[in-house]
């Protein structure tokens, strides 16, 4: 069971790879961001492009680890999943039915890095 969930962990982090990877047809980058100035677009596409890269190795590395995936690495996903939740409700709100979908979501792939560690292994 514990390795089941570990390999939907690193599933998880491939789709929200690949999720980012869509920032610019569902956002109307970099168009909608020109507003911000040129500097911040850059920034934000830069950054946007960099945690795709981070959300990439992190899922390869857990799905390569499977069963063996230490629980140091399991709870640097929770701790970031945390993290990014706090932030939907403080920067974005959690009203629109997309907020609303994408919270749930982000809170189970948030327990899918918790959960093995709780079971141990």
């Amino acid at each position: 069971m514990r390795t089941g969930i570990i390999f939907a962990a690193g599933l998880f982090d491939l789709a929200i790879a690949v999720f980012h990877c869509f920032f610019w047809r569902l956002f109307g980058w970099p168009e909608s961001l020109s507003g911000s100035g040129r500097l911040n677009v850059a920034i934000t596409q830069t950054l946007n492009i960099m945690l795709t890269y981070v959300f990439v190795i992190y899922a390869m590395t857990i799905l390569m680890q499977g069963a063996a995936a230490s629980p140091a690495l399991l709870l640097a996903g929770f701790g970031f999943g945390v993290i990014r939740i706090f932030l939907q409700f403080r920067l974005f709100g959690v009203r629109q039915p997309a907020s609303i979908l994408f919270t749930i979501a982000a809170a189970l792939g948030t327990l899918l890095h918790l959960i093995p560690t709780l079971i141990g292994g």
